[in-house]
């Protein structure tokens, strides 16, 4: 049981961004917002003029057609998809386990940067659903159906 007293605890890294440059040499290009993106293009040697039009193009396929192997992105010339794989990455958190109750509740396991894992819960109800989503590794409401707090 945690100490009801005891100070707020500084938060872990949630969720892959820049951490994971450390392994890999590589930035993660997940979490990053579109000028952090753009400014991470140009550092490394998308000409200023481009980076914009980059980003867009970029997001789009991370995060409307979730791909994640820069070679799938047709609309970027070869060479600059050789570029990107060789500066970034594009790691989201990996699904452990998933579990379904009979209620058609849904727990999902989820492994974040440095190995930490974190669970999110969705609990249907007639007309709509609650969605608990631990908003850091080791949390404190230790609810009973939530791996995270445990």
């Amino acid at each position: 049981m945690t100490d009801p007293t005891a100070p707020i605890t500084q938060d872990v890294v949630t969720f892959p961004r820049r951490d994971t440059a450390a392994a890999t040499g590589k930035v993660n290009l997940v979490g990053l917002t579109r000028e952090e993106l753009r400014a991470a293009l140009i550092a490394a040697g998308t000409p200023e003029k481009q980076a914009k039009m980059r980003v867009g193009q970029i997001w789009q396929w991370i995060y409307q057609k979730g791909v994640r192997e820069f070679d799938a992105m047709t609309n970027l010339a070869k060479e600059y998809r050789a570029l990107l794989d060789e500066k970034f990455e594009i790691r989201v958190p990996e699904l452990v386990t998933k579990q379904v109750s009979d209620d058609g509740t849904r727990k999902y396991l989820v492994r974040i940067a440095g190995g930490h894992e974190v669970e999110i819960v969705y609990i249907p109800e007639e007309d709509r659903g609650t969605l608990c989503v631990s908003s850091q590794v080791g949390c404190t409401l230790t609810c009973s159906f939530c791996h995270t707090g445990t």
